[in-house]
């Protein structure tokens, strides 16, 4: 019963047919519980040679979705698959925004649970193209549906009983929605619920985006910086069918801080649930499918789970975290079709050209025009953006922001086991310090201990010092009962790993575009600072949210903690300044 309903659903809102050829195709779904129509739209598009290039799916729920094998909405053959990564994917889901990637990723569904289904909506700033909804309670909840509307938006609306006292009554629902600029389909006898399009008879206002730039078409992008920053973002331009160059001045990908050997990427938690500690919990688990999807388990990544000691607290498990290689991943994402990697080529220069973005080298080599051009070269991008002629500078608010970023080194010691140690923990510690215990390398397993936080460069330079600052947050990180797992350590080979992190004036990055007085088509990603693990990819699907007027992966309140013109907070980073949670990655 409920996969005919599903599949009634969507053939009332004309799918597959209407999104055939599509680039992009957006349905928002307001009454998620049990992820029928869900699947139906998945395997819908699995089966349409003339599916779009990517679904974007937004589902709303008012508790988190609990799934067994029993309460499978569908009988389909090809569901248990898709089924059972849904339930994987789901597990152990909190309130707010959840960005879950499927088939390569080529399917994003926005899983946004709450219990106001109006408060989520109105924390979305998206116009879809498909809506499945249930019962709206009153005329503002029929007008927010409509504002999640463009003109011919194909809708699909099950009329309920009222859930609480003044609700809208079902027989008053048409003329309503009538009024909100929705045209009714006729009734037909076999089909419950209320379906047809969003067509005003009036002009849709522009104010009805948040997005203050011209949304690009699908064209050619520049992205300077091969780290993880720039990386991530290519990696999800081209998934949307953008031609990506990525340029940087070292011979290979991931040349500065995101080579890091081995890193942790866990959440940041704060008593006040504050910006930095969602938005990593969202990253960190978001980064975690794409390691899933793109690298080998046990070799590149593993999803080991973390444990976090905390001072005049008890231990806390992060069970949504792992250890991983950066490099592997900034590999994997880069070797996605349709980008092009241009190692040795540092970007001195880019200029507007028309309604194109010149983009030069530092010897004055044209290096290609672009539509966009997303700097994401840490803190090389001052002096590049600080470079652009009078009539394409920044705004001073920008520029202050830019003079903010500020270099911070760090220091990580790895090395081999000499000897056997079982009083080793199972999994990576995290607190002051951070030790990896388990990781293959070429010469046996290896272990890593760090990272330092260090402001000043002359200091930084003492790799001695910087390694012996490492030992002791080791000895207060574990504190091995019998022996001096730091001595210990040392008796094997052991070996110092340095680079540059670049941090914010508030510890978050900035994502967002850059507007000009020469026009539009220039995008900022950088200032990852020590959690570029948990940040890149979620500041990547942001990035392309805004530049293609998707769902965005976070709230949108929330969204505007990363944006680049968000109030800048003065706050210095002397050494120390970083809180111990934050010295890994």
């Amino acid at each position: 019963m409920a996969e005919r309903l599903a599949q009634q659903a969507l053939s009332s809102c004309g799918l597959p047919a209407l999104w055939a050829d599509s680039n992009a195709w957006t349905v928002l779904d307001t009454d998620f519980q049990n992820a029928g129509r869900f699947l139906a739209t998945w395997l819908a598009w699995q089966r349409d040679p003339q599916r779009p290039r990517m679904l974007h799916y937004v589902g709303i729920a008012q508790a988190a979705p609990v799934f067994t094998t029993a309460n499978n909405p569908a009988t389909d053959a090809d569901q248990p698959k898709v089924f059972q990564i849904l339930v994987q994917q789901c597990a152990a889901l909190g309130p707010g925004f959840h960005r879950i990637v499927l088939e390569g990723a080529r399917i994003s569904l926005t899983l946004c649970i709450g219990a106001d289904v109006q408060t989520l909506l109105g924390e979305h700033v998206f116009q879809a193209d498909t809506v499945f909804a249930g019962q709206p309670q009153d005329k503002w909840a029929v007008q927010l549906l409509a504002r999640r509307c463009k003109r011919g938006s194909r809708f699909c609306i099950a009329p309920d009983a009222p859930t609480r006292e003044g609700a809208l009554p079902p027989a008053s629902l048409p003329t309503v929605m009538q009024a909100a600029g929705f045209q009714l389909d006729e009734p037909v006898p076999s089909q419950s619920g209320l379906t047809g399009s969003f067509n005003p008879r009036w002009d849709i206002a522009t104010s009805r985006s948040a997005s203050p730039h011209v949304v690009q078409r699908v064209a050619r992008c520049a992205v300077i910086g091969a780290g993880i920053a720039g990386a991530s973002v290519a990696h999800a331009l081209a998934l949307r069918g953008w031609q990506v160059s990525v340029f940087d001045q070292e011979i290979a990908p991931a040349g500065g801080a995101s080579g890091l050997p081995a890193g942790l990427a866990v959440p940041h938690v704060s008593a006040d649930d504050n910006p930095r500690s969602r938005l990593s919990r969202s990253g960190t688990r978001l980064l975690m499918q794409h390691a899933e999807r793109m690298l080998q388990r046990g070799q590149d990544w593993e999803p080991s789970g973390v444990m976090e000691q905390r001072p005049d607290a008890p231990p806390l498990w992060h069970a949504h975290a792992c250890w991983i290689k950066p490099a592997a991943l900034v590999r994997a994402w880069l070797a996605q079709p349709g980008i092009r990697f241009v190692g040795q080529s540092t970007v001195g220069a880019i200029n507007r050209n028309g309604d194109l973005w010149q983009v030069r080298g530092a010897d004055g080599q044209d290096l290609g025009n672009f539509e966009i051009v997303v700097a994401a070269n840490a803190l090389a991008c001052t002096g590049l953006l600080k470079g652009l002629p009078a009539n394409a500078q920044p705004r001073s608010e920008i520029l202050d922001k830019l003079a903010a970023l500020q270099a911070v080194h760090g220091t990580l010691s790895h090395g081999s086991y000499a000897e056997p140690l079982p009083k080793l923990p199972a999994t990576p510690v995290n607190g002051n310090g951070c030790f990896i215990p388990h990781v293959p390398g070429a010469g046996g397993e290896q272990w890593f201990a760090g990272s330092t936080f260090e402001t000043d460069a002359m200091a930084a330079a003492d790799i001695g010092a910087q390694h012996a600052a490492n030992m002791v947050r080791l000895r207060q990180l574990l504190p091995m009962a019998g022996f001096d797992l730091a001595e210990t350590l040392d008796r094997g080979p052991v070996a110092q790993w340095s680079a540059t992190r670049c941090v914010t004036h508030d510890r978050l990055p900035l994502v967002g575009p850059i507007e000009t007085a020469s026009g539009t088509g220039l995008w900022l990603c950088v200032g990852m600072g020590s959690r570029g693990l948990s940040f890149s990819g979620l500041c990547a699907e942001l990035l392309v949210a805004r530049l293609g007027a998707e769902p965005l992966p976070v709230e949108f309140s929330l969204s505007r903690s990363l944006d680049v013109n968000r109030v800048r907070r003065r706050q210095s980073f002397a050494s120390g300044d970083e809180s111990p949670s934050d010295l890994q990655q």
